[in-house]
């Protein structure tokens, strides 16, 4: 991952974390080529051309081809505890989730703290290297935690997933493919808004419905949340996305 300021045509420059990687992790030498990709999602084909005590030179030889994702996947993930959070960050960034939003619910265990600014960096460092590992383009966002009915407010999806334990439709059902298969059709943009250890209050799923999401459901096993997550993440990713 290479930051648009430090790419001076034909050259780019890694610093900090990424120097150390390359360097001495993949203990590149002058020559090697590899993909830089900044945070824009551009993508670039170069070759190391100077390895020093702080920083890598790479010469860019080219840019990647233009990747646009034919559906953007929003997920609504309700706080769970710190590693379980930190899994659902990682592996959803490798589903291809193009934004993440912590959500602040009623039954959630984990509240939100003076502390939340260093998760939130935390989170973004995890997303950053899951992309890395995916080869991704595009890095997700991850956004500071907000509160559930907040989160409910002006969304703009053309179709808004809420996961639930009961009375939902299969999410099979909504995919391309599917029984419902004319309902996956058009679709630009997914939101899956998924609760927390302890379930949805009957409140927050009245919400949600008032504002336009879709009551769907994994079948009739109880899953933990972030198991539930991950998923509908792949069906969606697979169905809709891939």
């Amino acid at each position: 991952m290479v930051e648009q300021k430090n790419i001076r045509l034909p050259f780019a420059r890694l610093e900090g974390g990424e120097h150390h990687h390359l360097s001495k992790v993949l203990r590149a030498k002058p020559g090697r080529k590899v993909w830089l990709v900044d945070e824009a999602g551009n993508s670039y084909a170069a070759e190391v051309a100077e390895v020093g005590v702080s920083q890598t030179l790479l010469r860019i030889l080219g840019r990647g081809p233009d990747e646009v994702a034919p559906v953007r996947i929003t997920l609504g993930q309700a706080l769970l505890k710190s590693k379980k959070m930190d899994w659902v960050v990682q592996k959803s960034t490798e589903l291809g989730v193009d934004v993440i939003i912590p959500l602040a619910t009623a039954r959630a265990i984990v509240k939100v703290g003076p502390e939340e600014g260093r998760r939130v960096e935390r989170w973004r460092k995890i997303a950053r290297e899951a992309a890395k590992q995916s080869r991704r383009s595009f890095l997700p966002e991850v956004e500071e935690p907000r509160p559930f009915r907040e989160f409910l407010v002006g969304r703009r999806e053309s179709r808004k997933l809420i996961l639930t334990e009961d009375g939902g439709t299969a999410l099979r059902e909504m995919l391309p493919g599917g029984p419902g298969e004319a309902a996956g059709a058009g679709v630009s943009a997914v939101l899956l808004a998924v609760g927390p250890e302890g379930g949805w209050t009957k409140e927050e799923e009245a919400e949600s419905l008032a504002a336009g999401f879709e009551a769907v459901s994994l079948g009739k096993l109880p899953l933990r949340s972030e198991t539930a997550a991950l998923a509908a993440l792949a069906m969606i990713s697979h169905f809709w996305k891939n």
